[in-house]
């Protein structure tokens, strides 16, 4: 098997490493041993200011956290964002193997922590989904995400994280702003108290196989229902900031999407008029 690098550390950086990571989505499916490995994996770096740590177009070789300094994210040489203490940077471009989407720049020195792609990959792609076929059948009855061509895809099912959670817990909750879309892997959740305003509807069940939680990716809007753990419940979850950063901003897939209902619509108009579309 394989032996991640170790690299010791002082008890207060491993605490503070093990809080940045608990911020990124990508790492909540890493169980205890999994992570202190990848702390343990981690490696220093000092960075000096006007240095560049990652160029864009770059093909991604490390994941980085950041434990001092400031840096700038630059897309075509335009700032379009900034990072500080605590922040992580990289992880995108190590799943997919794609080149690196902006530069980032050290404006004051740093210092840094980072991790290589092979012990990053090991560790988090690892612990994502491995049906792949399984989870795309699934992504394609989702009316938005079925017109996804096979690469785009693939690229979602890679983005996906895994999540547990156990008899009664509470996955979504009425009236929480929805940042994060779920499949249920295995398991079965109680969908309860469902609607807004007047409009109220029964209690649903879903199992192994669905999907609910769509409505945060397209739209942010606040939750509509409570969703409850029947049992131990698994579940493949993509969160609507790895999605726009996986496949870009959803405007252009929602009228992609809406543009094919309206032909579907369209046609099945004709044939039921058994003449020319008016």
């Amino acid at each position: 098997g394989y032996t991640p690098p170790f690299f010791l550390k002082t008890d207060a950086i491993i605490s503070f490493i093990d809080a940045s990571l608990a911020d990124n989505f990508i790492f909540a499916s890493l169980s205890d041993v999994e992570r202190k490995f990848l702390i343990n994996s981690m490696k220093p770096q000092t960075v000096q200011a006007g240095d560049f740590i990652i160029h864009q177009g770059d093909l991604g070789d490390y994941f980085y956290i950041v434990e001092d300094g400031q840096i700038n994210y630059l897309v075509d040489d335009n700032v379009v964002g900034q990072c500080t203490r605590g922040a992580s940077f990289g992880e995108l471009a190590l799943l997919y193997n794609c080149p690196r989407n902006a530069s980032c720049l050290a404006i004051t020195d740093c210092k840094l922590w980072r991790v290589d792609q092979t012990t990053f990959r090991h560790m988090v792609v690892n612990n994502t989904a491995t049906d792949h076929r399984r989870v795309i059948e699934v992504l394609k009855k989702v009316p938005f995400l079925s017109g996804l061509d096979p690469l785009e895809m693939t690229k979602i099912t890679d983005a996906l994280t895994a999540a547990s959670f156990l008899d009664g817990e509470r996955i979504i909750t009425k009236g929480d702003v929805g940042e994060i879309f779920y499949i249920i892997r295995d398991g079965t959740v109680e969908i309860s108290d469902i609607g807004l305003g007047d409009s109220q509807y029964v209690d649903q069940i879903l199992k192994a196989g669905d999907s609910f939680g769509e409505r945060a990716l397209l739209t942010g809007d606040v939750r509509a229902a409570n969703i409850t753990a029947k049992g131990e419940v698994s579940c493949l979850c993509l969160s609507r900031d790895v999605f726009e950063k996986v496949l870009g901003p959803l405007q252009d897939l929602l009228d992609k999407a809406m543009t094919k209902s309206i032909l579907v619509r369209g046609n099945r108009l004709k044939v039921n008029c058994n003449g020319p579309f008016p």
